[in-house]
């Protein structure tokens, strides 16, 4: 990655911000590709054709060609063409390319544009050799691909009306997300995509019923051989991504946010899911499941399956035992432990007083899972307090536990359990920034504004830890985006942190934050404007505009206090964004005043990306050239937005206080 950028650096005079957000993520990957040819290129010509199984001479060559067409941008029907032709070649031959690199990563990306007549072909040949594919570590990945295939068009009927219902929605929240920053599609990128091919693309409903019976019979051999299977490295993977499939869940990392959506499958399939749920509980060496991370990622994901289901009963039922028998245990006494246990322990006092769930990093991340997915009565009544109370400061400050205090303060609904939570980490927040766990601090925010309790101590106990409660407005507003005591002076300016910016938005939503409103208004306006153009610093206008206890009158100041600076703002690429929203915050009169500046630096408003698009949204040239046409244009639009709200439905603010 360095490289790259010295590379970029060295052979162009552009400034820095001509590049977009992700320039040099893109042109990494786009590196990682090219480096995955060029290397099955180099070990060709060195006679050594791909890891894993060796293939002959012409086949290895005939793969790499293969490949190199791959690799540009093609149409469907040139995707079926190569595949279908690709399919013949391999015919009979299917195991031992799977077990090649190169012939894993080819028939991965072939997979979704067979044909019908070839892809049963293979899902037959996959079924009478599920062993092999199991547990060999490039063909897995191939077996895992066919499963995935087989899933999408097994239930791709079953998601029309879905489709359809989500349909407006979609289209109604379309133009708001094409202005999020960095809001880029987050689809399938691939060359090759499957997703959406597969649901999309016609199939009989022979081949449909195909598919659904090789899901069930693997499910079924996987069920069969759990025993084995589980302990396999290889195996483990592929179990995985059976649970999650039987939920409806395409992706094995699934994101904890509403916005995830599942498939809806076959219910035959939730009572497989089940099965698997029965059997793993039965076993009597279940609760060793955690000692290893590959078998406590198979539970983890078997909890975010069952809680996709909506089957509360096995849900609870198994967190329940992973509770009783993984979690909560009695504590040992010194006298049943040998010498070795002995000097670890006292090597380790602080963490062998707290229960058996936080001892080791396995159970930590099978823990957060539960978390995330449990009734809230569960949570408090035993999560919370068996587990975390009277630890939950102690958890904060360590290295691998702070993230189970994040997810626990993260799902807690119950006031009283935020009391009580509150009241063990309010005396060390300051401990918690020395150490950088600010995530912890941010969460914390979160939650007294979501529940609106203990926000007045919160801030107090905050400006206390950064030692900032009596200083000057900058020195405040600075060390809480820096999250560094206001008494400190760096060597360096340092940047603004996410988590600060997070903490100052949350804290602009809390009921009553004036202190913070007048700050921000009393601070010089270049400096203010200079944070407005960071890219953490910029969200800070979203979360003053939309408070919904800063007053309009607090927001018509902010626009004021800010002329003569967005014709500066207007040239970065997060400050133009926060001119949309302050000109879109101010009053008529303030907004023309926003206009008249940019008018006047109009001639350079079209040279960059984002100032052209606020040229073009708020008609600075038309302004230029005629302000009582720009009134007229400017209100026709106004009409047309109101009628938008309207359908969409706006929320008013409330007043401050």
């Amino acid at each position: 990655m360095a490289a790259i950028k010295q590379e970029i650096a060295e052979g162009s005079t552009a400034e820095p911000t001509e590049w977009g957000k992700n320039h040099y993520k893109n042109r990494a990957k786009k590196h990682k590709r090219n480096k995955f040819l060029k290397n099955a290129k180099s070990f060709g010509k060195r006679e050594s054709f791909g890891h894993g199984a060796e293939l002959e001479r012409n086949e290895y060559n005939y793969l790499v060609a293969i490949l190199e067409t791959m690799t540009k941008e093609k149409d469907n029907e040139e995707r079926q063409l190569i595949a279908t032709n690709v399919m013949g070649q391999l015919k009979g031959k299917e195991i031992r390319t799977a077990s090649n690199q190169v012939g894993c990563r080819i028939m991965e990306d072939l997979l979704a544009y067979t044909d019908e007549e070839t892809f049963a072909g293979l899902m037959e040949t996959f079924a009478q050799n599920f062993r092999v594919f199991c547990c060999e570590k490039f063909a897995s990945h191939v077996l895992q691909r066919t499963l995935y295939v087989a899933l999408l068009r097994a239930v791709a009927p079953l998601q029309e009306d879905q489709q359809q219902d989500d349909a407006e929605g979609e289209d109604a929240q379309q133009s708001v997300k094409k202005h999020k920053p960095g809001a880029a599609a987050r689809g399938d990128k691939s060359v090759w995509p499957c997703y959406e091919y597969c649901l999309k693309e016609q199939y009989g409903d022979e081949h449909r019923a195909k598919c659904r019976q090789f899901v069930e019979r693997m499910a079924k051999y996987l069920i069969n051989n759990l025993e084995e299977f589980v302990w396999d490295v290889t195996a483990a993977y592929v179990i995985r991504q059976c649970l999650l499939n039987l939920s409806g869940i395409t992706e094995k990392k699934m994101e904890e946010s509403s916005d995830t959506k599942h498939l809806i499958v076959p219910e035959q399939w939730y009572k497989l899911l089940h099965e698997f749920n029965l059997n793993l509980m039965a076993w009597p060496q279940f609760s060793d499941l955690i000692g290893m991370e590959q078998t406590s990622t198979i539970l983890q994901d078997l909890v975010r399956a069952l809680a996709s289901t909506n089957d509360t009963f096995q849900l609870e039922q198994l967190i329940a035992k992973l509770f009783k028998e993984v979690f909560y245990s009695k504590k040992i006494k010194k006298e049943e432990k040998d010498e070795e246990e002995q000097v670890k322990e006292e090597q380790e006092d602080e963490k062998s007083d707290l229960p058996k769930a936080f001892q080791n990093e396995s159970s930590i991340r099978l823990l957060e899972v539960c978390i995330v997915v449990a009734p809230a009565t569960f949570l408090k009544d035993k999560l919370y307090t068996k587990l975390f109370r009277g630890h939950v400061k102690q958890l904060a400050l360590s290295r691998a536990c702070n993230f189970a205090v994040q997810k626990l303060i993260d799902h807690t609904t119950d006031k009283d359990m935020m009391d009580m939570i509150f009241s063990e980490l309010e005396d060390g927040l300051e401990d918690l920034l020395r150490i950088g766990h600010t995530g912890v601090v941010l969460v914390l925010a979160k939650a007294c504004a979501r529940l609106s309790c203990q926000q007045g101590k919160f801030v107090k106990n905050l400006l206390d830890a950064l030692h900032c409660a009596e200083v000057a407005p900058v020195k405040m507003i600075n060390a809480v985006l820096y999250l560094l005591p206001g008494n400190v002076i760096p060597a360096t300016t340092p940047k603004i942190l996410i988590h600060g910016s997070l903490i100052l938005q949350t804290i602009l939503d809390f009921n009553k934050p004036i202190k913070f409103v007048n700050a921000l208004l009393d601070m010089p306006n270049d400096r203010l404007a200079e944070i407005l153009s960071d890219p953490c610093g910029s969200f800070i206008a979203n979360a003053f505009v939309k408070g919904r206890f800063v007053g309009e009158k607090s927001r018509e100041k902010l626009v004021r206090h800010l002329e003569g600076q967005y014709s500066q703002l207007v040239f970065t690429v997060h400050g133009s964004r926060v001119v949309e929203i302050l000109y879109e915050a101010g009053n008529p009169a303030q907004r023309e005043n926003i206009v008249r500046e940019l008018a006047e630096q109009c001639e350079r408003l079209n040279g960059k990306p984002w100032s052209a698009k606020v040229n073009k949204r708020l008609l600075v040239d038309l302004y230029q050239r005629n302000p009582a046409r720009w009134k007229v244009a400017i209100k026709n639009d106004a009409k047309v937005e109101k009628m938008f709200d309207k359908l969409v439905g706006g929320k008013k603010r409330k007043a401050e206080t």
